[in-house]
Protein backbone atom coordinates (compact mmCIF):
# COMPACT_ATOMS: atom_id res chain seq x y z
CA UNK A 1 0.00 0.00 0.00
CA UNK A 2 1.54 3.71 -1.27
CA UNK A 3 2.01 5.94 1.53
CA UNK A 4 -0.83 8.12 0.14
CA UNK A 5 -3.31 4.73 0.25
CA UNK A 6 -2.46 4.27 3.56
CA UNK A 7 -3.03 8.23 4.49
CA UNK A 8 -6.69 7.91 2.80
CA UNK A 9 -7.93 4.80 4.68
CA UNK A 10 -6.53 6.26 8.07
CA UNK A 11 -8.53 9.41 7.12
CA UNK A 12 -11.35 7.57 6.33
CA UNK A 13 -11.28 5.60 9.41
CA UNK A 14 -10.31 9.15 11.92
CA UNK A 15 -13.25 10.68 9.68
CA UNK A 16 -15.89 8.40 11.28
CA UNK A 17 -14.16 7.67 14.86
CA UNK A 18 -14.23 11.75 14.97
CA UNK A 19 -17.67 11.71 13.55
CA UNK A 20 -19.17 8.72 15.41
CA UNK A 21 -17.56 10.05 18.87
CA UNK A 22 -18.71 13.53 18.00
CA UNK A 23 -22.82 12.32 17.15
CA UNK A 24 -22.81 10.57 20.63
CA UNK A 25 -21.54 13.91 22.45
CA UNK A 26 -23.70 16.09 20.54
CA UNK A 27 -26.30 13.54 21.97
CA UNK A 28 -24.90 13.81 25.01
CA UNK A 29 -25.07 17.45 25.33
CA UNK A 30 -29.04 17.45 23.97
CA UNK A 31 -30.26 14.79 26.45
CA UNK A 32 -28.49 16.35 29.44
CA UNK A 33 -29.09 19.83 28.30
CA UNK A 34 -33.03 19.13 29.09
CA UNK A 35 -32.55 17.38 32.77
CA UNK A 36 -29.35 19.42 34.39
CA UNK A 37 -29.88 22.65 34.98
CA UNK A 38 -27.10 25.57 33.94
CA UNK A 39 -25.80 25.92 37.37
CA UNK A 40 -24.81 22.12 37.18
CA UNK A 41 -22.12 23.36 33.70
CA UNK A 42 -20.29 25.75 35.08
CA UNK A 43 -18.94 22.79 37.32
CA UNK A 44 -18.59 20.83 34.70
CA UNK A 45 -16.90 23.33 32.55
CA UNK A 46 -14.14 23.69 35.48
CA UNK A 47 -13.75 19.94 36.26
CA UNK A 48 -13.71 19.01 32.31
CA UNK A 49 -11.13 22.04 31.78
CA UNK A 50 -8.78 20.11 34.80
CA UNK A 51 -9.17 17.20 33.12
CA UNK A 52 -8.01 19.26 29.50
CA UNK A 53 -4.76 20.20 31.24
CA UNK A 54 -3.71 17.19 33.59
CA UNK A 55 -3.82 14.86 30.52
CA UNK A 56 -1.28 16.69 28.93
CA UNK A 57 1.12 15.66 32.66
CA UNK A 58 0.00 12.39 31.75
CA UNK A 59 1.03 11.79 28.58
CA UNK A 60 4.70 13.88 28.87
CA UNK A 61 4.77 13.63 25.21
CA UNK A 62 5.77 10.43 25.08
CA UNK A 63 2.67 9.33 22.79
CA UNK A 64 4.63 12.09 19.94
CA UNK A 65 7.75 10.67 20.58
CA UNK A 66 6.73 7.16 19.57
CA UNK A 67 5.13 8.10 16.82
CA UNK A 68 8.17 10.41 15.62
CA UNK A 69 10.76 7.55 16.38
CA UNK A 70 10.88 5.09 13.84
CA UNK A 71 12.87 2.71 15.76
CA UNK A 72 11.38 1.71 18.88
CA UNK A 73 12.39 -1.51 21.02
CA UNK A 74 10.91 -3.48 23.59
CA UNK A 75 13.14 -2.06 25.88
CA UNK A 76 12.36 1.20 25.47
CA UNK A 77 8.12 0.69 24.87
CA UNK A 78 8.71 -1.61 28.50
CA UNK A 79 10.84 1.26 30.41
CA UNK A 80 7.75 3.92 28.71
CA UNK A 81 5.26 2.28 29.69
CA UNK A 82 5.95 2.22 33.17
CA UNK A 83 7.07 5.95 33.03
CA UNK A 84 3.46 6.48 31.78
CA UNK A 85 1.47 4.58 34.59
CA UNK A 86 4.40 6.67 36.94
CA UNK A 87 2.76 9.74 35.71
CA UNK A 88 -0.71 8.94 35.45
CA UNK A 89 -0.79 8.23 39.47
CA UNK A 90 1.25 11.03 40.43
CA UNK A 91 -1.24 13.75 38.55
CA UNK A 92 -3.41 11.69 39.99
CA UNK A 93 -2.72 12.13 43.44
CA UNK A 94 -1.63 15.72 43.04
CA UNK A 95 -4.95 17.00 41.49
CA UNK A 96 -7.02 15.06 44.06
CA UNK A 97 -4.83 16.79 46.74
CA UNK A 98 -5.24 20.07 45.41
CA UNK A 99 -9.13 19.71 44.46
CA UNK A 100 -10.00 21.96 47.93
CA UNK A 101 -7.71 24.70 46.19
CA UNK A 102 -9.17 24.36 43.09
CA UNK A 103 -12.92 24.64 45.20
CA UNK A 104 -11.54 27.83 46.96
CA UNK A 105 -10.27 29.52 43.92
CA UNK A 106 -13.67 28.96 42.47
CA UNK A 107 -15.89 29.65 45.37
CA UNK A 108 -17.57 26.53 44.51
CA UNK A 109 -17.05 23.78 47.53
CA UNK A 110 -19.30 21.66 45.57
CA UNK A 111 -16.20 21.10 43.18
CA UNK A 112 -14.44 18.86 45.26
CA UNK A 113 -16.05 15.45 45.18
CA UNK A 114 -16.25 15.93 41.36
CA UNK A 115 -12.30 16.80 40.79
CA UNK A 116 -12.11 13.88 42.98
CA UNK A 117 -13.57 12.28 40.78
CA UNK A 118 -12.52 13.16 37.50
CA UNK A 119 -8.78 13.21 39.27
CA UNK A 120 -9.09 9.09 38.61
CA UNK A 121 -9.40 9.38 34.56
CA UNK A 122 -5.44 10.32 34.95
CA UNK A 123 -4.01 7.02 35.55
CA UNK A 124 -6.92 5.23 33.99
CA UNK A 125 -5.79 6.37 30.47
CA UNK A 126 -2.38 6.01 31.50
CA UNK A 127 -3.17 2.37 31.16
CA UNK A 128 -3.83 2.51 27.76
CA UNK A 129 -1.41 5.49 26.25
CA UNK A 130 1.03 3.68 24.69
CA UNK A 131 -1.28 1.03 22.85
CA UNK A 132 -2.96 3.83 21.40
CA UNK A 133 0.28 5.73 20.56
CA UNK A 134 1.34 2.62 18.38
CA UNK A 135 -1.55 2.36 16.46
CA UNK A 136 -1.68 5.63 15.65
CA UNK A 137 1.90 5.58 14.55
CA UNK A 138 1.00 1.89 12.30
CA UNK A 139 -2.30 3.72 10.89
CA UNK A 140 -4.26 1.29 12.50
CA UNK A 141 -7.27 3.74 12.46
CA UNK A 142 -9.92 1.03 11.89
CA UNK A 143 -9.03 -0.55 14.97
CA UNK A 144 -9.05 2.34 16.88
CA UNK A 145 -12.46 3.39 16.02
CA UNK A 146 -14.13 0.33 16.79
CA UNK A 147 -13.02 1.46 20.48
CA UNK A 148 -13.54 4.84 20.26
CA UNK A 149 -17.14 3.97 19.46
CA UNK A 150 -17.85 1.74 22.18
CA UNK A 151 -16.75 3.32 24.39
CA UNK A 152 -18.48 6.43 24.01
CA UNK A 153 -21.63 4.60 23.80
CA UNK A 154 -20.99 2.79 27.18
CA UNK A 155 -19.97 6.71 28.35
CA UNK A 156 -22.81 8.47 27.36
CA UNK A 157 -25.43 5.54 28.61
CA UNK A 158 -23.88 5.94 32.20
CA UNK A 159 -23.61 9.90 31.81
CA UNK A 160 -27.72 10.08 30.88
CA UNK A 161 -28.66 7.26 33.34
CA UNK A 162 -26.71 8.95 36.14
CA UNK A 163 -28.23 12.14 35.48
CA UNK A 164 -31.92 10.84 35.66
CA UNK A 165 -30.97 9.42 38.67
CA UNK A 166 -30.35 12.77 40.27
CA UNK A 167 -26.23 12.86 39.95
CA UNK A 168 -26.14 16.63 38.42
CA UNK A 169 -23.09 17.67 37.64
CA UNK A 170 -21.66 14.37 38.71
CA UNK A 171 -23.15 12.18 35.97
CA UNK A 172 -20.86 13.82 33.16
CA UNK A 173 -17.86 13.46 35.10
CA UNK A 174 -18.84 9.62 35.82
CA UNK A 175 -19.69 9.02 32.67
CA UNK A 176 -16.15 10.83 31.12
CA UNK A 177 -14.48 7.72 33.75
CA UNK A 178 -16.11 4.90 32.33
CA UNK A 179 -15.63 6.09 28.53
CA UNK A 180 -11.77 6.52 29.52
CA UNK A 181 -11.94 3.29 31.09
CA UNK A 182 -13.46 1.28 28.10
CA UNK A 183 -10.86 2.65 25.62
CA UNK A 184 -8.21 1.90 28.09
CA UNK A 185 -9.89 -1.91 28.58
CA UNK A 186 -10.73 -2.26 24.84
CA UNK A 187 -6.78 -1.34 23.65
CA UNK A 188 -5.46 -3.85 25.81
CA UNK A 189 -7.74 -6.12 24.10
CA UNK A 190 -7.62 -5.11 20.52
CA UNK A 191 -4.29 -3.25 20.03
CA UNK A 192 -1.57 -5.11 22.66
CA UNK A 193 -0.66 -7.94 19.95
CA UNK A 194 0.13 -10.12 23.48
CA UNK A 195 2.92 -7.31 24.49
CA UNK A 196 2.84 -7.66 28.61
CA UNK A 197 5.26 -5.42 30.35
CA UNK A 198 7.66 -7.06 32.07
CA UNK A 199 8.56 -5.72 35.96
CA UNK A 200 11.83 -3.61 35.02
CA UNK A 201 12.70 -0.12 33.89
CA UNK A 202 15.73 1.50 32.09
CA UNK A 203 16.23 5.34 32.14
CA UNK A 204 18.43 4.87 29.80
CA UNK A 205 15.85 3.13 27.42
CA UNK A 206 13.30 6.14 27.93
CA UNK A 207 15.83 8.75 27.76
CA UNK A 208 15.74 9.85 24.18
CA UNK A 209 11.88 10.03 24.17
CA UNK A 210 11.92 12.45 27.13
CA UNK A 211 14.39 14.39 25.81
CA UNK A 212 11.99 14.91 22.97
CA UNK A 213 8.95 14.67 24.62
CA UNK A 214 9.94 17.41 27.80
CA UNK A 215 9.06 19.95 24.53
CA UNK A 216 5.73 18.46 23.85
CA UNK A 217 4.76 18.70 27.47
CA UNK A 218 5.44 22.12 27.42
CA UNK A 219 4.22 23.12 24.60
CA UNK A 220 1.01 20.98 25.15
CA UNK A 221 0.45 22.24 28.77
CA UNK A 222 0.76 26.01 26.97
CA UNK A 223 -1.78 25.05 24.14
CA UNK A 224 -4.51 23.54 26.64
CA UNK A 225 -3.99 26.37 28.57
CA UNK A 226 -4.41 28.18 25.75
CA UNK A 227 -7.28 26.69 24.76
CA UNK A 228 -9.12 26.72 28.07
CA UNK A 229 -8.16 30.35 28.94
CA UNK A 230 -11.80 31.64 28.77
CA UNK A 231 -13.31 29.22 31.41
CA UNK A 232 -9.89 29.04 33.81
CA UNK A 233 -10.08 32.90 34.08
CA UNK A 234 -13.91 33.47 33.08
CA UNK A 235 -14.94 31.08 35.73
CA UNK A 236 -13.11 32.85 37.77
CA UNK A 237 -14.04 36.26 36.52
CA UNK A 238 -18.06 35.70 35.88
CA UNK A 239 -20.03 34.41 38.49
CA UNK A 240 -23.43 32.41 38.50
CA UNK A 241 -24.86 30.68 35.60
CA UNK A 242 -23.74 32.40 33.37
CA UNK A 243 -20.94 30.40 32.64
CA UNK A 244 -23.16 27.90 32.66
CA UNK A 245 -24.95 29.36 29.33
CA UNK A 246 -21.49 29.95 27.67
CA UNK A 247 -20.18 26.47 28.41
CA UNK A 248 -22.65 24.71 26.55
CA UNK A 249 -23.06 26.40 22.93
CA UNK A 250 -19.35 26.47 23.60
CA UNK A 251 -18.94 22.70 24.04
CA UNK A 252 -20.45 22.18 20.40
CA UNK A 253 -18.11 24.88 18.48
CA UNK A 254 -15.25 23.32 20.35
CA UNK A 255 -16.55 19.69 19.51
CA UNK A 256 -16.94 20.83 15.62
CA UNK A 257 -13.33 22.04 15.90
CA UNK A 258 -12.09 19.12 17.79
CA UNK A 259 -13.66 15.98 15.49
CA UNK A 260 -12.04 18.15 12.12
CA UNK A 261 -8.86 19.02 13.09
CA UNK A 262 -7.43 15.80 14.33
CA UNK A 263 -9.12 13.71 11.66
CA UNK A 264 -6.04 16.14 9.66
CA UNK A 265 -3.47 16.00 12.01
CA UNK A 266 -3.52 12.58 13.39
CA UNK A 267 -2.89 11.51 10.43
CA UNK A 268 -0.82 14.79 8.87
CA UNK A 269 2.07 14.38 11.70
CA UNK A 270 3.10 10.61 10.84
CA UNK A 271 3.04 11.98 6.76
CA UNK A 272 5.02 14.98 7.89
CA UNK A 273 7.53 12.64 9.76
CA UNK A 274 7.69 10.31 6.95
CA UNK A 275 9.19 13.39 5.01
CA UNK A 276 10.64 15.34 7.01
CA UNK A 277 13.87 15.03 5.16
CA UNK A 278 11.93 16.57 2.48
CA UNK A 279 11.08 20.77 2.82
CA UNK A 280 9.23 20.76 -0.58
CA UNK A 281 6.93 17.90 0.44
CA UNK A 282 7.07 19.00 3.80
CA UNK A 283 5.10 22.36 2.60
CA UNK A 284 2.64 19.82 0.11
CA UNK A 285 1.48 18.18 2.49
CA UNK A 286 1.26 20.93 5.45
CA UNK A 287 -0.75 23.37 3.04
CA UNK A 288 -3.19 20.43 2.30
CA UNK A 289 -4.12 19.66 5.56
CA UNK A 290 -4.23 23.74 6.09
CA UNK A 291 -6.65 23.99 3.48
CA UNK A 292 -8.97 20.86 4.33
CA UNK A 293 -9.12 22.00 7.32
CA UNK A 294 -10.17 25.34 6.57
CA UNK A 295 -12.38 24.77 3.74
CA UNK A 296 -14.55 21.62 6.43
CA UNK A 297 -14.45 24.54 9.69
CA UNK A 298 -15.44 27.73 7.81
CA UNK A 299 -18.57 26.49 6.51
CA UNK A 300 -19.77 24.55 8.94
CA UNK A 301 -18.95 27.34 12.00
CA UNK A 302 -20.74 30.29 9.32
CA UNK A 303 -24.04 27.78 9.82
CA UNK A 304 -23.42 28.44 13.79
CA UNK A 305 -23.24 32.08 13.63
CA UNK A 306 -26.07 32.63 11.18
CA UNK A 307 -28.32 30.33 12.65
CA UNK A 308 -26.97 30.40 16.43
CA UNK A 309 -30.42 30.95 18.31
CA UNK A 310 -32.10 27.88 16.44
CA UNK A 311 -29.52 25.72 16.91
CA UNK A 312 -29.46 26.30 20.69
CA UNK A 313 -33.58 26.74 20.63
CA UNK A 314 -33.72 23.17 18.97
CA UNK A 315 -30.40 21.39 20.18
CA UNK A 316 -30.69 22.91 23.97
CA UNK A 317 -34.24 23.34 24.79
CA UNK A 318 -36.38 26.87 25.95
CA UNK A 319 -34.06 27.32 29.24
CA UNK A 320 -31.09 27.78 27.05
CA UNK A 321 -32.69 30.78 24.98
CA UNK A 322 -29.67 33.14 26.79
CA UNK A 323 -27.13 31.20 24.67
CA UNK A 324 -28.39 31.90 21.24
CA UNK A 325 -26.18 35.25 20.94
CA UNK A 326 -23.25 33.60 22.63
CA UNK A 327 -23.21 30.60 19.85
CA UNK A 328 -22.75 33.43 16.80
CA UNK A 329 -19.96 34.82 18.87
CA UNK A 330 -18.32 31.29 19.73
CA UNK A 331 -18.59 30.15 16.21
CA UNK A 332 -16.61 33.02 14.57
CA UNK A 333 -13.84 33.10 17.36
CA UNK A 334 -13.47 28.99 17.08
CA UNK A 335 -13.65 29.44 12.86
CA UNK A 336 -10.66 31.98 13.11
CA UNK A 337 -8.78 29.86 15.92
CA UNK A 338 -9.41 26.38 13.85
CA UNK A 339 -6.70 27.31 11.06
CA UNK A 340 -3.90 27.54 13.64
CA UNK A 341 -4.28 23.55 14.79
CA UNK A 342 -2.27 22.17 11.71
CA UNK A 343 0.82 24.33 12.58
CA UNK A 344 1.35 21.97 15.85
CA UNK A 345 1.58 18.55 13.58
CA UNK A 346 4.46 20.70 11.36
CA UNK A 347 6.41 21.93 13.60
CA UNK A 348 6.62 18.51 15.75
CA UNK A 349 7.28 16.53 12.36
CA UNK A 350 10.21 18.64 11.67
CA UNK A 351 11.50 18.79 15.05
CA UNK A 352 11.20 22.55 15.37
CA UNK A 353 10.21 21.82 19.29
CA UNK A 354 11.33 25.07 20.81
CA UNK A 355 10.11 27.17 18.01
CA UNK A 356 6.38 25.63 19.12
CA UNK A 357 7.32 25.74 22.86
CA UNK A 358 8.23 29.73 22.72
CA UNK A 359 4.74 30.11 20.21
CA UNK A 360 2.29 28.08 22.66
CA UNK A 361 3.98 30.16 26.02
CA UNK A 362 3.26 33.51 24.01
CA UNK A 363 -0.14 32.36 22.74
CA UNK A 364 -1.58 31.26 26.05
CA UNK A 365 0.06 34.37 27.76
CA UNK A 366 -2.18 36.51 25.51
CA UNK A 367 -5.27 34.48 25.65
CA UNK A 368 -5.53 35.42 29.53
CA UNK A 369 -4.22 39.49 28.38
CA UNK A 370 -7.12 39.09 26.08
CA UNK A 371 -9.79 37.14 28.17
CA UNK A 372 -9.62 39.39 31.37
CA UNK A 373 -10.02 42.77 28.45
CA UNK A 374 -12.87 41.37 27.73
CA UNK A 375 -14.47 39.32 30.92
CA UNK A 376 -15.48 43.45 31.94
CA UNK A 377 -18.03 43.81 29.05
CA UNK A 378 -20.01 40.34 30.26
CA UNK A 379 -19.84 36.94 28.79
CA UNK A 380 -20.06 38.04 24.97
CA UNK A 381 -16.79 40.05 25.68
CA UNK A 382 -14.75 36.81 26.28
CA UNK A 383 -15.15 35.70 22.56
CA UNK A 384 -15.30 39.02 21.05
CA UNK A 385 -11.89 39.55 22.49
CA UNK A 386 -10.34 36.22 21.72
CA UNK A 387 -11.39 36.31 17.97
CA UNK A 388 -9.38 39.78 17.30
CA UNK A 389 -6.64 37.89 19.52
CA UNK A 390 -6.43 34.98 16.28
CA UNK A 391 -7.18 36.86 14.14
CA UNK A 392 -4.07 38.83 14.45
CA UNK A 393 -2.32 35.48 14.73
CA UNK A 394 -3.19 34.25 11.87
CA UNK A 395 0.06 36.25 9.69
CA UNK A 396 1.67 35.59 13.08
CA UNK A 397 1.88 32.12 12.84
CA UNK A 398 3.13 32.46 9.28
CA UNK A 399 5.81 34.41 9.74
CA UNK A 400 7.27 32.94 12.85
CA UNK A 401 6.28 29.02 12.43
CA UNK A 402 5.19 28.21 9.25
CA UNK A 403 7.45 29.94 6.94
CA UNK A 404 10.77 28.85 8.94
CA UNK A 405 9.57 25.42 9.49
CA UNK A 406 8.58 23.79 5.53
CA UNK A 407 9.38 27.71 3.76
CA UNK A 408 5.94 28.21 2.07
CA UNK A 409 5.10 31.91 1.07
CA UNK A 410 2.89 34.73 2.45
CA UNK A 411 0.70 34.10 -0.62
CA UNK A 412 0.53 30.67 -1.09
CA UNK A 413 -0.07 30.12 2.68
CA UNK A 414 -3.13 33.01 3.29
CA UNK A 415 -4.38 31.80 -0.34
CA UNK A 416 -5.28 28.18 1.22
CA UNK A 417 -7.47 29.96 3.49
CA UNK A 418 -8.87 32.97 1.37
CA UNK A 419 -10.59 30.46 -1.14
CA UNK A 420 -12.60 28.71 1.59
CA UNK A 421 -13.17 31.74 3.48
CA UNK A 422 -15.02 33.25 -0.02
CA UNK A 423 -16.96 30.22 -0.54
CA UNK A 424 -18.22 30.32 2.97
CA UNK A 425 -18.99 34.13 2.68
CA UNK A 426 -21.68 33.47 0.06
CA UNK A 427 -22.90 30.50 1.69
CA UNK A 428 -23.57 32.67 4.98
CA UNK A 429 -24.70 35.07 2.68
CA UNK A 430 -27.26 32.36 1.34
CA UNK A 431 -28.47 31.48 5.17
CA UNK A 432 -28.85 35.15 5.97
CA UNK A 433 -30.96 35.51 2.97
CA UNK A 434 -33.52 32.58 4.42
CA UNK A 435 -34.10 34.84 7.58
CA UNK A 436 -35.93 36.99 6.06
CA UNK A 437 -38.21 34.28 4.70
CA UNK A 438 -38.69 31.37 6.98
CA UNK A 439 -40.18 31.52 10.48
CA UNK A 440 -40.00 28.47 12.14
CA UNK A 441 -36.71 27.26 14.01
CA UNK A 442 -36.38 24.09 12.47
CA UNK A 443 -37.63 25.17 8.89
CA UNK A 444 -35.41 27.88 9.02
CA UNK A 445 -32.00 25.17 9.64
CA UNK A 446 -33.29 22.94 6.93
CA UNK A 447 -33.50 25.43 4.36
CA UNK A 448 -30.50 27.50 5.42
CA UNK A 449 -28.79 24.34 5.73
CA UNK A 450 -29.24 23.01 2.06
CA UNK A 451 -29.24 26.62 0.73
CA UNK A 452 -26.06 27.20 2.20
CA UNK A 453 -24.74 23.91 1.04
CA UNK A 454 -25.55 24.06 -2.71
CA UNK A 455 -23.78 27.88 -2.29
CA UNK A 456 -20.90 26.24 -1.37
CA UNK A 457 -20.40 23.48 -3.20
CA UNK A 458 -20.82 25.54 -6.53
CA UNK A 459 -18.70 28.27 -4.99
CA UNK A 460 -16.24 25.50 -4.23
CA UNK A 461 -16.11 23.84 -7.37
CA UNK A 462 -14.63 26.99 -9.23
CA UNK A 463 -12.81 28.52 -7.00
CA UNK A 464 -11.79 25.55 -4.29
CA UNK A 465 -11.91 22.71 -7.03
CA UNK A 466 -9.02 20.72 -5.24
CA UNK A 467 -10.77 20.59 -2.32
CA UNK A 468 -13.57 19.33 -3.51
CA UNK A 469 -11.94 16.44 -5.65
CA UNK A 470 -10.06 15.21 -2.78
CA UNK A 471 -12.98 14.97 -0.73
CA UNK A 472 -15.10 13.24 -3.25
CA UNK A 473 -12.10 10.96 -3.52
CA UNK A 474 -12.08 10.39 0.40
CA UNK A 475 -15.71 9.24 0.05
CA UNK A 476 -14.81 7.01 -2.83
CA UNK A 477 -17.18 8.90 -5.36
CA UNK A 478 -15.88 7.74 -8.35
CA UNK A 479 -12.05 7.74 -9.70
CA UNK A 480 -11.55 11.44 -9.16
CA UNK A 481 -8.18 13.21 -9.81
CA UNK A 482 -6.81 14.18 -6.68
CA UNK A 483 -3.31 16.46 -6.45
CA UNK A 484 -1.40 13.93 -4.70
CA UNK A 485 -0.20 15.18 -1.23
CA UNK A 486 2.38 12.72 -0.73
CA UNK A 487 3.77 11.54 -4.24
CA UNK A 488 3.57 7.82 -4.67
Amino acid sequence: MTIRHAAFSAIRWTSMAMLGRAAIAFAQIVTLSRILDPADFRQVAIAVTIVGIGIVFTDMGISSALIRFRDVTKEELNSLFWLNVFMGGLVTLVVAAGSPLIAMFYGDMHLIPLVLVASTVFLVTALGQQQRAMAEKNLRFDVLFKIDMSSAIVGFAVAVISALAGFGAMSIVVGNLVNVAGVTLLSWLLLADGWRPSLSFSWEAAKRFVEFGSNVVAISMFNAVALNGDIILGGRLITGSALGYYFQPRDICMRIMLVVNPIVTRVSFPLLASVSHDKQRVKSVYLKAMKMTASVNFPIYAFLAVFGPEVVAIALGPKWADSGQIMRVLAIWCAVRSVGNPVGSLLFATGETKRATYSALGVAIAVFVFVYLGAPFGILGIPISLTVLYAILVPVFWAALVRPACGAGFAEYHQVLLLPAITTLFAALSGLAVLHFVEAPLLRLIIGGVAGSAVYLACSWFINREWLLSMAELLMVGKLRYAKAVPN
